[in-house]
């Protein structure tokens, strides 16, 4: 592994001209600690950190004073070529938190933090112990491992079929199944003991027995008579591995921590140590809820969202936090903690001065209309590898100008994709404006896309009205169901595009527009092509990048996480405590097949929280059609069961029922059977029943 495969790239540089507020603004949008000065040629000068910020502003800088003279020209730079036991060897000596990755020109390429040497160590954990277990189940040589009480815990299949082993021998002490084998020095006095010959169950083997950790065992490998060093090798390998990331930890500033699936502590540097007040031995294996207050860790853990440098008050005291899961194959093994606690105090101005910021900003948000909080890339809730890939091209794509077309099935989150886009983009600080297309009339689609000046037509506004492209300029336009936009829109909107200018309604001055277009469907525009339905010239002006949204049928992994994450939103809505799921219910949603994806999830989840009262979602209280999928996997029909005809056996006394509760408000009753209007109609149809 080099540094390129473990850097962070794509991290913008900042010159000596820049002032101190681009700076604050760079590392905050950044996230990072650290970034680099260059100068005119490109060429690294120095690094410009949080703390420079801290000691200008307490020298009295104002925010428009440029950034030269508030950083340090004493860098640790790293080759973008460096090996991995290099830049390993150099973490361990420096006492500096972020580095510069540059080539051999001196030009920038990334930032390295030892946030990401710990990620890297992670990645090449996971390969060895992947690589370890392969050896463990498939390799020809016996192994047996023992505890400190000389107990066996555990022998692999060749181990097995060499000892012609014919009963189950974990749980015994090894001298019962094997007289004359001798651990006590292994265990106690950590030996390596090589080329024991030996018998076991009367078969002749050479041995190799090398010590766990400190008193925590040994691991015996052997067979007959024949040599077996790779292995003790690659065990000896991970133990040096292990030992590295340990030391990787104690070496960083903050306190990490990291959990297992059940929210059990399996890893604490000595910051965290320090942190808490406890030793290392009195944190391995306790249940952080236990450990600390107000964690939201246990979060992370059944959502797989990620949440990055929040505020926590512990103990009565405020704390920057982070959480990060751990995903492997699809599944969530465990998750990652962060305190910033140390001189914590000496950021407070700055944390006024942002506070002050975001507060400004979220009172012009109020003075537009505009109260709900951003989507951002974080709050999309995945733990699928490839919607996890989709993101993070969706996040680079984010960063250009480039027309983008998100696609897809209806329900699997287009809209929260285009948003999150506009948040990681170079437009954020302009207008986010949608657009549903096939919900505007025909006859007000220009005016509404263009506006008009004043006197353009009978009954125009005084004074004119500014289209959606002149209300996005700066910003975003978000044109969602393109796919149903008539022809003749089709064409002035490719000349928008191509020109970045356009005529209102009535006016003969052409209104100059800086936007970048996100459009969305899930119709196949390419069929609409074919058909005449939609320019092919539009099409791929449209089609410059484009991403493909994943219906959840397709990440089934991703259905439970998302459940709580509905479920911890509802609960503060409707004031209810349901902490989870029942296992026949979490299996009844992982079966559907969700023809409505994540919209479809979230109205099921809803309609149960409303009948729930318990800690846990029962299955009577999923939606009806849901529990007839359940009752038809106990009793199968001869044909084929699809979704039309579980939708057929909601009776009609059931429809009736609903109608009498909801008042007869169709909206309603569809809420709470979780079906569609226009199913509802069907069924009501069907059995001659008259809404009141």
């Amino acid at each position: 592994m080099l540094m390129r495969d473990m850097m962070t790239s794509d991290v913008p540089s900042l010159h000596l001209k820049d002032s101190l507020r681009q700076g604050v603004e760079f590392l905050r949008w950044t996230k990072l600690d650290a970034l680099p000065v260059v100068d005119e040629a490109g060429l690294l000068i120095g690094i410009f950190t949080k703390a420079n910020v801290l000691d200008a502003f307490l020298a009295g800088a104002d925010t428009s004073e440029v950034i030269e003279g508030h950083f340090n020209t004493q860098v640790v730079t790293v080759g973008v070529d460096a090996p991995y036991q290099e830049v390993e060897q150099r973490a361990k000596q420096s006492s500096v938190g972020t580095g510069v990755v540059v080539d051999k020109e001196g030009k920038v390429l990334g930032i390295f933090t030892k946030v990401d040497m710990i990620l890297a160590l992670f990645k090449e954990a996971e390969k060895l112990a992947t690589k370890l277990n392969t050896v463990y189940q498939a390799m020809p040589n016996g192994i047996i491992v023992v505890d400190r009480h000389n107990c066996i815990q555990r022998i692999n299949p060749s181990g097995e079929k060499i000892l012609k082993l014919k009963e189950p021998i974990q749980g015994l002490k090894l001298t019962n199944a094997f007289p004359g084998l001798d651990l006590r020095d292994v265990i106690l006095k950590s030996q390596h003991l090589v080329g024991v010959q030996t018998e076991m169950n009367q078969v002749k083997v050479l041995c190799n027995i090398s010590p766990i950790g400190d008193l925590a065992g040994a691991v015996i490998v052997f067979q007959a008579l024949t040599d077996f060093d790779q292995v003790a090798m690659e065990l000896d390998a991970t133990k040096r591995l292990y030992e590295t990331l340990l030391t990787v930890t104690n070496i960083a500033y903050e306190a990490i921590f990291v959990v297992d699936d059940q929210g059990k502590i399996t890893l604490v540097n000595e910051a965290a140590c320090q942190f808490f007040g406890k030793r290392e031995k009195e944190l391995l294996e306790q249940p952080v809820e236990q450990v600390m207050e107000n964690t939201r860790l246990m979060r992370t853990l059944k959502t797989g969202m990620a949440e990055t440098n929040e505020i926590q008050v512990i103990n009565g005291r405020p704390y920057i936090v982070s959480r990060m899961p751990i995903v492997r194959q699809g599944k969530i093994i465990g998750a990652v903690g962060k305190i910033i606690f140390q001189k914590l105090e000496e950021v407070k101005d700055v944390a006024q001065r942002l506070a002050q910021m975001d507060h400004e900003l979220n009172f012009y948000k109020k003075q537009v209309g505009s109260t709900r909080l951003p989507v951002t890339f974080n709050q999309i809730v995945t733990v699928s590898q490839d919607l996890r890939r989709l993101k993070n091209e969706a996040q680079i794509a984010a960063r250009g100008n480039s027309t983008i077309l998100l696609t897809g099935e209806s329900g699997t989150g287009k809209e929260l994709f285009a948003e999150a886009i506009h948040q990681a983009s170079p437009y954020r600080n302009g207008p986010y404006v949608k657009v549903n297309c096939a919900a505007v009339p025909e006859n007000l689609l220009e005016s509404e896309f263009f506006g008009y000046a004043h006197g353009a037509f009978t009954g125009a506004q005084k004074g004119g009205k500014l289209g959606k492209f002149a209300t996005a300029n700066g910003g975003t336009l978000f044109l969602d169901e393109i796919g149903d936009m008539s022809l003749n829109l089709q064409s002035k909107l490719l000349r928008v595009l191509e020109d970045r200018s356009f005529e209102p309604i009535g006016s003969n001055e052409a209104v100059k527009v800086d936007i970048r277009i996100i459009t969305a469907t899930n119709k196949d525009l390419l069929q609409k092509v074919r058909s005449g339905e939609f320019r092919s010239d539009l099409y791929y002006r449209l089609n410059v990048i484009s991403f493909r949204l994943i219906p959840i049928r397709d990440r089934t992994e991703d259905i439970i996480p998302l459940a709580h994450v509905f479920l911890e939103r509802l609960n503060q809505d409707f004031d209810k405590q349901i902490s989870g799921v029942t296992p026949e219910v979490q299996k009844t949603l992982v079966n559907h097949r969700w023809p409505g994806n994540v919209r479809e999830l979230k109205n099921v989840i809803e309609r149960a929280v409303n009948f729930a009262s318990g800690e846990l979602l029962e299955l009577t209280d999923l939606p009806f059609y849901l529990r007839e999928e359940k009752q038809e996997d106990a009793f199968p029909l001869k044909k084929e069961w699809n979704l039309e005809s579980v939708h057929e056996h909601l009776d009609k006394e059931t429809l009736e029922q609903a109608l009498l509760k909801m008042n007869g408000n169709k909206s309603e009753v569809a809420r709470l059977l979780g079906i569609s209007r226009s199913w509802l109609y069907e069924k009501l149809r069907r059995y001659d029943i008259s809404p009141r």
